[in-house]
């Protein structure tokens, strides 16, 4: 069984959701188990309260970190990403797969390509967490920063020397595929708790200290966990947000192993 885990908000979304939901079918021989996620929905459900006052986070354009306001994205950072992977994750067998990709904006299509090599794949990697393109480093600067605040990065991962880790390759979350295991639902929950995580030091929700929101969570978690990575060096960072470039890479090749890295 396959979860395919989907959220929209707005017309160009859901006409990519639709568009996924329309194309999936045709492009494996699993069972898919279709979980949609809206903003209307997750507003009912529990967890939203530990998210519903982000869009209320005051960002003072005049301070050095500023340019966070750009992060706010759909006003909620996308938070919403960690919260609606666990709730599909708490509800799946053991022998299950839960699939994320984005309804995106940029990508307005479908499925083109076969999923089910990569989900043969997961089952010996556990968690593919998203890809990486050579192009866009954590310290970059343009888009503004995309995971460089080491207070956020010690806050997460103590005890460590992150400075060197603000040199690789950012994870992008547009798409992540794991199965169930221990290991697995320790690095969701901690990307709940430390996506709305605050305290005296750090008085925003760690979810809005980088452009790059819910992923900056991710991306150093990755790190954490030592998670698989998908990297092909003829795929750039923004070409990565296709999920069918990822999926044809991987079809059309005998030798995979070579695109799934640790960082």
């Amino acid at each position: 069984m396959i979860n395919l885990v989907l959220y929209s908000n707005g017309e160009i979304f859901d006409k990519t959701k639709e568009l996924l939901i329309k194309t999936i079918k045709n492009n494996s021989k699993n069972r898919i188990k279709i979980h949609e996620y809206n903003l209307e929905k997750i507003s009912n459900l529990d967890w939203f309260n530990k998210i519903k006052l982000l869009p209320n986070v005051f960002i003072d354009e005049n301070e050095s970190d500023g340019w966070r306001k750009h992060g706010k994205r759909d006003g909620y950072f996308n938070s919403w990403k960690a919260f609606i992977t666990l709730d599909v994750y708490n509800k799946m067998d053991k022998d299950e797969i839960l699939y994320y990709v984005d309804c995106s904006q940029w990508v307005r299509t479908g499925f083109t390509e076969n999923i089910d090599k990569l989900c043969e794949i997961i089952k010996k990697y556990k968690f593919i967490a998203g890809s990486v393109g050579d192009d866009i480093k954590n310290d970059d600067i343009h888009p503004p920063h995309c995971c460089n605040n080491l207070k956020v990065w010690n806050k997460i991962i103590p005890n460590n020397n992150n400075k060197l880790l603000l040199k690789k390759n950012t994870v992008l979350n547009s798409w992540y595929i794991l199965t169930k295991n221990d290991t697995n639902e320790m690095f969701l929950k901690d990307w709940v708790y430390w996506s709305t995580y605050s305290d005296n030091y750090l008085k925003d929700p760690l979810v809005t200290y980088h452009h790059t929101g819910d992923q900056s969570i991710f991306n150093i978690l990755v790190h954490k966990y030592n998670l698989k990575v998908f990297y092909s060096k003829d795929i750039t960072c923004v070409e990565n947000k296709d999920r069918n470039n990822v999926l044809k890479t991987i079809n059309n090749n005998t030798n995979i192993e070579q695109y799934f890295i640790n960082l």
